[in-house]
């Protein structure tokens, strides 16, 4: 009877250590890594990114769509163009930037690594709603004020038909689920910008 007692706290503690520390969480695993055309793991470089299988149009770059601020990001029509290159930093990662690896849904700011018109990079952002149809546009703004806003971040997943896909996921609150749309390419005046809604760009990335 002495020993069934001691061995009740022995048990209990056993327990607990399950309890906090499960052998198999499904919650810590982590999530997949992305990939570039080469088959590398994603990480804190310079990547342009080229539409997914050699289709339609080229690769990304900063462009005025008028005289005013801010600058809009096209897509090349020729697909020969690399376009500018970017980086792809994770939002939670508390790594040192060498050691940086980017992974699949995870939240990310995109930016510009340079343009001959800029003086430092260039984050992505989605800009305000415009016209009758409320489109809203991908536009570029200093880095120091696109980062840590929630226009600015990004997801990035996989493409139904290969590829990966642009996923614009604003948070509102803590609390609240994100309502997310895909990044797609839309025509005007004869130039492919990028913008919210329609079909997703299916892209690639290419270490520079």
């Amino acid at each position: 009877m002495l020993a069934s007692t001691a061995m009740q706290p022995n048990l209990q503690c056993f327990l607990l250590t399950i309890f906090l520390f499960p052998l198999h969480s499904k919650a810590g695993k982590p999530a997949e890594p992305l990939y570039d055309t080469e088959g590398h793991e994603l990480n804190s470089g310079e990547y342009y990114l080229i539409p997914f299988n050699c289709s339609r149009g080229g690769g990304l770059f900063l462009s005025q769509r008028n005289t005013s601020w801010p600058i809009f990001i096209r897509q090349d029509i020729s697909q020969l163009s690399n376009g500018n290159s970017v980086t792809v930093v994770p939002v939670t990662n508390n790594l040192p930037a060498a050691e940086q690896s980017v992974r699949l849904s995870s939240t990310v700011h995109i930016q510009f690594v340079s343009c001959a018109t800029c003086l430092e990079s260039i984050a992505w952002t989605i800009g305000d709603p415009e016209g009758t149809d409320g489109r809203r546009h991908v536009v570029a703004g200093y880095s120091r004020r696109g980062h840590g806003q929630s226009n600015s971040q990004f997801r990035i997943e996989k493409n139904g038909h290969g590829g990966y896909r642009l996923v614009f996921c604003p948070k509102v609150c803590k609390l609240c689920r994100s309502a997310c749309e895909n990044v797609g390419v839309f025509i005007e005046g004869g130039k492919r910008w990028l913008g919210l809604g329609g079909l997703p760009l299916a892209i690639e990335f290419k270490k520079k």
